[in-house]
This record gives structure tokens, C-alpha cells and sequence, in this order.
């Protein structure tokens, strides 16, 4: 008979892109989990005859296996994992700068006069928009919203528009926005877009989550100083419910994922394993 173990710990979780062979590609590992949960179900129906109160047979509906595993690590391959979209790599793309705060200060619509003759301030990421910055830019007192003109060097914008100048100075791309010098010393707040190299998932409206071999294995220190180990196997599973990313104030933001065992088909009938074992180290 197996001898009985206490679990103590989380343990590592694999997920990999199912195979025949068992030999999928591997999708993610969650190596900081907070928790996992692992639940098997059985689905049963009474059956009733004659008068008795009693059922006199049950009949089995259904039988399922849920898989919720919460990483305290976010990672985009747990995003691939759940909507079933490819996840890319060191791509050249666009992200985000929101809420750049900025004083007005005195300035000219030719750089290299001191006309005083606009109101200007710079860009943090001046020197990496893209396509143009995609510019909103706000008055911080009013909150009122202004409109983006085409940039000239002979006439300053009005009071509710704003231009944008791209420029180099030495070796180094910059950019600047111009304002109505009845503007200045007011603070704006603007948000843009700018370059990067990141990794994305893109969110298809067609995509569908594919379905992965998972693996969760843990190894626990037992008080006679071995390690008891058990490792949890399930050849096909696919996504279900929701796929949460927790942020809150003060706390440390956590992923979850969520997976339902579905038949992979194999000739010998079998859904996974749980294997219990025992080694001198930790595994």
C-alpha cells in the first residue's frame, strides 16, 4: 500500500502544447505559484423506483478534472495559454506613455531664434514616437482638451491648439510640442505613443484556446528527512472560465489560469496519472 505523505508546499506546474508522443512544446512553467487546486468531480443521478424515500441505484452522469493555478509571476505565455493566440517575441511595436506632466515655458517657433514668440515644452520620449506620438494633450487646471494643427514656423497656435516638432539635436532624435505663448506657465498633461521591442499577444476576435499536456510536480520534506514526492499528469486540457490578472493597490499583482481535462483519445483509455515517490533529495 502506498504510504501516505504530507503535502507542504505549492510545488512547479508545466503546460505543453498536447502530442501524441508526449512530447509537445512547452507552453509555460509556473514556478511561483501561490496556489493550485486540482479538482476531480463525479456527477451522480439518483435513481427511484416504487414507493421507498430511498434511491434504490445511482447512475453516473459525468466525471471531470479542473486544474486553477495562480502564479504570483505574470506571464504573457499564460495569456497564449488561455486565448489561444501565438505569443510573439522581441517584436518592434508601440506601447503607451500616459499622463506626462509639463510646464509651459517661454520659447520660439524657430528653434534657432530667441523670439519668445510661443510656448513650448519637451517630449521624455521624444526621439522614439510613433508614427507621429498619436498625441492627447490637456490643460491641467481646466482639464480642457486641445487640437493638434500642423506644425509652422511663422504663425503660433491659438490658445486651444497645440503642434508638434520633431527635430535632432546633434546625433539625437527630439520632439517638442508648441503652444499659444497666452499659454505660459500653464502645466499640461498629454499622453503618447512611442516605440519598443516587446513581447505581445495579440487578442484575435477568432482565436480559440488550444489544448496542452499538463504536468504538476512537488517535491515536500517528510519528518523522517526524505522527500516524498508526487507528480500529477493529464494528457489533454484546454482553457475555461476566466484568465484574471489582480492588481490592486499595495499588493502584489497575481495571474490566474484555469483548465478542464477533455479526452485525448489514446488507445488505452487513459486520461493522466498521479505517481507518488520517494527520494533522498528534493526534485
Amino acid at each position: 500500500m502506498s504510504k501516505k505523505m504530507i503535502i507542504k508546499g505549492v510545488g512547479q506546474f508545466l503546460a505543453k502544447r498536447a502530442s501524441k508522443d508526449g512530447n509537445g512544446v512547452e507552453v509555460i512553467t509556473l514556478g511561483n505559484m501561490q496556489d493550485l487546486k486540482i479538482d476531480m468531480n463525479v456527477e451522480m443521478e439518483d435513481i427511484f423506483g416504487g414507493d421507498g424515500l430511498f434511491a434504490i441505484d445511482t447512475l453516473v452522469k459525468s466525471k471531470s478534472i479542473e486544474i486553477t493555478a495562480t502564479d504570483a509571476k505574470f506571464d504573457l505565455a499564460a495569456l497564449e495559454l488561455m486565448m489561444g493566440s501565438k505569443l510573439q517575441e522581441q517584436k518592434s511595436d508601440y506601447v503607451y506613455v500616459l499622463g506626462e506632466q509639463k510646464a509651459i515655458k517661454a520659447g520660439s517657433l524657430d528653434r534657432s531664434a530667441s523670439t519668445g514668440d510661443a510656448g513650448v515644452c519637451e517630449v521624455d520620449f521624444g526621439g522614439t514616437l510613433f508614427n507621429g506620438g498619436g498625441f492627447a494633450v490637456r490643460l491641467k487646471n481646466s482639464n480642457r482638451l486641445l487640437k493638434q494643427v500642423s506644425l509652422s514656423t511663422s504663425a503660433a497656435p491659438k490658445a486651444d491648439e497645440f503642434m508638434v516638432d520633431t527635430f535632432k539635436a546633434g546625433s539625437e532624435d527630439k520632439a517638442r510640442l508648441i503652444f499659444s505663448p497666452t499659454l505660459l506657465n500653464e502645466d499640461v498633461v498629454f499622453n503618447y505613443q512611442r516605440t519598443e521591442t516587446v513581447d505581445v499577444v495579440d487578442i484575435l476576435m477568432d482565436e480559440v484556446p488550444f489544448p496542452v499536456h499538463v504536468v504538476h510536480h512537488g517535491s515536500f520534506l517528510q519528518k523522517d528527512g526524505t522527500y516524498a514526492g508526487i507528480e500529477t499528469e493529464l494528457f489533454s486540457c484546454m482553457a475555461k472560465g476566466s484568465f484574471s490578472i489582480d492588481a490592486a493597490r499595495s499588493t502584489a499583482s497575481t495571474s490566474a489560469i484555469s483548465l478542464s481535462v477533455i479526452d485525448p483519445e489514446r488507445a488505452d483509455g487513459k486520461l493522466g496519472s498521479v505517481k507518488r515517490f520517494v527520494s533522498p533529495k528534493k526534485v
